[in-house]
């Protein structure tokens, strides 16, 4: 999962404004709620125009209708695997937002479950991308991280890429039915009511090190 962007085919516009949030809910067995959305509206000028070329920088530029077969394939994968449950895929190609939302039986099934759905849908992930472990829960300590996204960006970039990518965010969010007790991320912040952390960085310094948004969170588990 190391090297895992949602939606593969949008990496020829990553060098836009852009919006990804990560939210995920555990409930006090284990299971949970996984969202994941990606919000290019505010560059929908610049990626019509990309989607218009046949090609960009010597690579072919996937149609919309690409796009969604590439999404519905990874759907119909998701949906058969163990312990993944509720999903929804929500594509808007008027404002270029994509959202998931899915239900898990615990960690190992959201992980494995999405390892297969990526295995299957994007050829060029390598089994020892597949097996790398960006989520762990024992009920009381929470792991977190995201993938390395600057594989899927371009190789070098201009300022006014570099500018655009600084406006957008990656935030991250994971709620608890219990109260979080410490976390060891600074750059963190805890909710008023102490059951969820967000942490929040530009696109750009998440591409140069992704490790900024690794947390390792600490839950208070009595009552579990």
């Amino acid at each position: 999962m190391k090297k895992i962007l949602f939606f593969i085919p949008l990496v020829y516009i990553l060098s836009s404004c852009i919006e990804i949030l990560d939210d995920i809910k555990f409930n006090p067995d284990g299971s949970g709620t996984f969202k994941y959305t990606i919000n290019l509206s505010s560059s929908k000028v610049k990626i019509n125009s990309i989607l218009a070329l046949d090609s960009l920088d010597g690579k072919k530029v996937p149609s919309k209708k690409e796009i969604q077969q590439k999404i519905d394939d990874f759907a119909a994968i998701l949906s058969c695997q163990e312990g993944i449950s509720n999903l929804h895929i929500d594509t808007n190609y008027t404002q270029y937002v994509f959202k998931v939302q899915l239900d898990f039986s615990d960690v190992f099934a959201l992980q494995k479950g999405l390892e297969q759905a990526f295995k299957k849908t994007v050829q060029k992930l390598e089994n020892e991308e597949l097996s790398y472990e960006w989520i762990s829960w024992d009920g009381s300590v929470l792991i977190r991280k995201v993938p390395d996204i600057n594989e899927y960006g371009p190789k070098s970039l201009k300022s006014e890429d570099s500018d655009l990518l600084k406006m957008g965010n990656y935030t991250s969010i994971t709620r608890f039915d219990n109260v979080v007790t410490r976390f060891d991320n600074e750059s963190a912040k805890l909710s008023k009511n102490q059951r969820a952390v967000m942490l929040r960085n530009n696109i750009f310094d998440v591409l140069t090190d992704h490790h900024i948004m690794d947390n390792k969170i600490y839950v208070d588990s009595t009552k579990y």
